[in-house]
């Protein structure tokens, strides 16, 4: 079973040398890896959807951007509560029940897509069930923050985060591979015919669920062998509670609303899109290109952060997704032009690199504004250090697990943007202009209360 450990000070440079490095960085990879499978398993549902009317599944467009919204909010309530329990279960403890807890959506899903007849609340459980793969998130980047000392811990949560993210490109290029084959043979159950236009063809929609159930075992295993469990810090709802009383939380949860928000939106709203709008262009060959920009972009907006400031780092790269969404909304196609795939491609990738920075140095501000925070009030009231670490650390976490609910809220929002945009106006346009004001706004707040030569708390 996991290892207990009773003695953690990563700001003292004997001990990270000789001991706390080395622990920290396993825990890293081996949260990392749960994390990456985490969101395969979150993001899968989106794919499956874009698959469901042509294997005989009876939906409107606004019944499926309503069912790719679903684990995103159900993925955010779930967030509350994985941001406190990691803390009293132990962090790697938590790492292997969380990602055991896979199972459920894995599973769900590969029984569900073969019956074709299956009610529409049946589907909307399903996928609330896949949300329970976005709620990890919170857990793992709370108890890797707390492995590494101040001035690294944008760069760690950043690679964490990124390299977790990663998983939603994966999903985008192993799901479309696994149900073109019968891996499973006989167990997993009779193939589909799925049918549009001419193309006709069988696949195997049920392994979108069931090729994740072997990793899912296998990493489970690994976390409850070789994680750490840091001392238990008791984080309790009360902790969040008092953290929404504190404006920093807010400017957070905003900022990190405009890129983590952006990333999983877009992410999950795509596929979608892109054939709603250029039914003529086979999108798939696309789709992980986002989601895999995105994730490899977070750890240099981490390492932004930390190097040039997080305030700064957001603010531009709330400016570059306010660029790239006036390109895209060039792009789209009207009554009289077709529009351009390739304009509308570019653009959707500059939003999903500057969301990628800004995920990266947009969540690092939280644990560093209260640690700052913290050592202010230090020095007017004689506080010791050790002390100061401790409290700002753990007012820091909780802002971290409000602010990762708020973004995640952007994966149902932004598709369900997308689908009222549809309903009421048949454009997508008022949705991509709601969005553009979102970044200005967002640039504003970056600006006001962290880049501003003059911020009260500028970092």
């Amino acid at each position: 079973m996991t290892v207990r450990i009773t003695r953690w000070e990563p700001e003292n440079i004997i001990f990270w040398l000789t001991r706390g490095r080395r622990i920290a960085n396993r825990n890293l990879l081996l949260s990392t890896l749960a994390l990456h499978l985490n969101f395969n398993v979150w993001m899968m549902w989106s794919i499956v959807v874009s698959n469901l009317p042509a294997v005989g599944f009876a939906m409107t467009g606004q019944q499926q951007f309503l069912l790719v919204s679903i684990p995103p909010l159900v993925g955010a309530i779930m967030r509350l509560f994985y941001a406190c329990i990691w803390s009293w279960v132990g962090g790697g403890t938590w790492l292997g029940i969380s990602t055991l807890f896979l199972l459920i959506p894995a599973l769900g899903v590969g029984w569900l897509v073969q019956d074709i007849s299956a009610p529409f609340p049946l589907l909307l459980l399903v996928a609330a069930c896949c949300g329970i793969g976005g709620a990890a998130s919170s857990s793992h980047l709370s108890n890797t923050s707390f492995f590494f000392p101040k001035s690294a811990k944008g760069f760690a949560m950043g690679l964490n985060a990124g390299m977790g993210n990663l998983g939603v490109s994966v999903v985008q290029i192993v799901v479309p591979l696994a149900i073109s084959l019968p891996l499973f043979g006989s167990l997993a159950g009779d193939a589909q015919i799925w049918g549009r236009g001419a193309q006709v063809h069988p696949i195997w929609l049920q392994n979108a669920g069931y090729i994740w159930i072997l990793p899912i075992l296998l990493m489970t295993l690994l976390c409850l062998l070789y994680a750490h469990d840091l001392p238990k810090l008791r984080l309790t709802l009360h902790d969040q509670w008092l953290m929404m009383k504190e404006r920093h939380t807010w400017y957070i949860c905003l900022l990190y609303l405009s890129s983590y928000g952006t990333f999983i939106g877009f992410s999950a709203a795509f596929p979608l899109l892109a054939h709603a709008l250029f039914p003529q262009v086979n999108v798939t060959p696309y789709l992980f290109l986002g989601p895999m920009i995105c994730a490899l972009a977070r750890p240099i907006g981490g390492w932004c952060g930390d190097r040039i400031g997080g305030g700064i780092t957001t603010l531009m790269c709330n400016l570059l997704m306010a660029l790239a969404t006036l390109g895209v909304l060039y792009s789209l196609p009207s009554d009289s032009d077709g529009g351009s795939f390739s304009l509308f491609l570019v653009s959707m990738q500059l939003i999903f690199f500057a969301a990628g920075m800004g995920n990266g140095s947009s969540y690092q501000l939280s644990p560093k504004v209260f640690l700052i925070e913290a050592g202010r009030q230090a020095r007017d009231s004689g506080e010791s250090v050790a002390d100061a670490y401790a409290r700002g650390g753990r007012r820091g976490v909780a802002a971290m697990s409000i602010s990762s609910v708020s973004a995640t809220l952007g994966g149902f929002f932004i598709p369900k943007a997308f689908g009222n945009a549809l309903d009421w106006f048949a454009s997508f346009v008022p949705a991509f202009l709601l969005f553009l004001a979102f970044y200005l706004v967002s640039m504003a707040v970056a600006w006001w209360q962290y880049a501003r030569p003059r911020a009260s708390m500028r970092c």
